[in-house]
């Protein structure tokens, strides 16, 4: 139950994204809470982030197995990092089936399911738990963004475990409130080679437009990925875009004057 984005820019030479701070903590505490401490983009390595919706715990063992994957390697492209959450992604979905599902019922684990199932396919026991394993879904989605030696790049690792390239339409964004993020982007006629205001203010606008839905926290984080750094935006950036913040789809050139200069600040070079 949250938000998070991501808009390729720049002739895509850069990736804007950004994500609420809502956090769901499942059960026993079974919580939504908001801590401005916070962080929903992790990152990576030098030039590439994640993002999660979904629960804490969830979101942690992907970036914790994804981290491990990648430990020791350098200067990787994106796409592989996205392979990396993909294959974490996969691995805690088969974790979550064999702890809620095959271990109470059955007693095994996923690999002695299989072999139970293509030893007794006509079993309705197994076909009926069967069911309730195709059935299962963490409600987990996460973005993975960066800028290689190839340029900049946006993927979705989503239920079942699928990686999905975004690098056509040029954003995506995922969770509760990704239906009015994306609306809102394409309202904003959000495309790769928008400059990186345009599009900070636009995947800004399109996260205000996402909190209308459950579970979507008012605090934002935001992050430009730019030849080979990641800039997270603080006080001052954020300042302008609430002071530009008009729910319309551009700006006038004062507010692109402005806010230009706080994205200078941010970045610490010209854009």
């Amino acid at each position: 139950m949250t938000v998070c984005i991501g808009a390729l820019c720049d002739n895509g030479q850069a990736v804007v994204v950004a994500a609420d701070k809502m956090v769901t903590f499942a059960a026993p505490m079974s919580l939504q809470m908001e801590p401005p401490v916070l962080k929903k983009i992790t990152q990576i390595n030098d030039e590439a982030v994640v993002l999660f919706s979904g629960s804490v715990a969830d979101g942690e063992e992907i970036l914790s197995a994804t981290k491990q994957q990648l430990k020791g390697l350098t200067n990787l492209p994106t796409q592989n990092v996205a392979e990396a959450v993909k294959t974490a992604y996969i691995a805690l979905k088969q974790k979550r089936i064999q702890e809620t599902i095959l271990g109470p019922l059955l007693g095994a684990d996923f690999p002695k399911f299989q072999t139970l199932l293509a030893q007794s396919a006509s079993s309705q026991t197994l076909q009926q738990i069967l069911a309730m394993v195709m059935n299962h879904n963490m409600q987990a989605e996460t973005l993975v963004a960066g800028v290689d030696t190839s340029g900049a790049h946006l993927f979705a690792v989503s239920h079942p475990g699928v990686l999905l390239p975004l690098e056509t339409m040029g954003y995506g964004a995922v969770g509760s409130g990704g239906l009015h993020a994306a609306v809102r982007l394409s309202l904003g006629q959000q495309n790769k080679v928008a400059s990186i205001l345009d599009t900070v203010y636009n995947v800004y606008e399109a996260k205000r437009a996402a909190e209308v839905a459950p579970g979507v926290g008012k605090m934002t984080d935001l992050a430009i990925i730019k030849s080979g750094k990641v800039s997270f935006a603080e006080a001052p950036l954020f300042g302008v875009l609430d002071k530009t913040h008009k729910e319309k789809p551009s700006l006038t050139q004062v507010e692109q004057d402005e806010l230009k200069k706080a994205c200078d600040d941010c970045t610490g070079t010209g854009i």
